[in-house]
């Protein structure tokens, strides 16, 4: 008669202690962020989120609603990043990098939130980031108050538009956009310097 295998229970893993939301939170976006980087959007599934943030899955419906929504975070945070990094970049150079992985991710994330009916519109009551961008423009590269905003508007659109679909149109890092961006900038002197009417 074979003899029998004893059963080894396994341990299981240890859990972290009781989190608060604050930190439940922050932990179901870093990991959302994550695995969004490696898998198609719609192969993430919110298991896969909460075991990486070693928080309930549950959590993610009393926190955020489900996962559309904690996508919506994962973009609101990443735009918020961008926002705290605009003041930090040097002179003369590009406030943002529009080929960042993460920064594209994050508008491909929202072009496929958009797509699957969440309302993306209403992510900010406000525009952080044209803010932002304004407010370099004006203090630190000097251009016109009364065309900075629209100048920075423009800059966002035409990096987003690079970054995401730069390859279209032969554009593949942020080396290939520095000439486009200086044309664009000696634009934006010459309507600092011959205000359209």
């Amino acid at each position: 008669m074979p003899t029998k295998k004893p059963v080894v229970k396994k341990e299981a893993p240890a859990r972290r202690s009781p989190i608060t939301r604050t930190e439940g939170e922050r932990r179901l976006i870093e990991a959302a962020a994550n695995l969004i980087q490696h898998k198609p959007f719609s192969e993430v599934s919110l298991r896969e989120i909460s075991l990486l943030a070693d928080v309930n899955h549950r959590f993610v419906h009393t926190w955020f609603g489900g996962k559309n929504e904690l996508l919506l975070a994962v973009v609101r945070q990443k735009v918020l990043d961008l926002v705290d990094a605009v003041p930090r970049a040097e002179s003369g150079t590009p406030a943002i990098n529009f080929f960042d992985p993460e920064v594209v991710s994050m508008v491909r994330l929202m072009i496929w939130l958009d797509l699957e009916g969440v309302n993306t519109g209403e992510l900010f009551p406000n525009t952080p980031l044209v803010d932002a961008l304004t407010a370099r423009y004006v203090e630190v590269e000097k251009i016109d108050p009364a065309i900075a905003r629209q100048a920075a508007t423009q800059a966002i659109s035409l990096g987003l538009a690079g970054g995401t679909f730069g390859s279209l149109i032969g554009l593949s890092d942020m080396s290939s956009v520095v000439p486009v961006m200086q044309l664009w900038r000696h634009i934006v002197g010459l309507l600092a310097e011959h205000p359209p009417k």
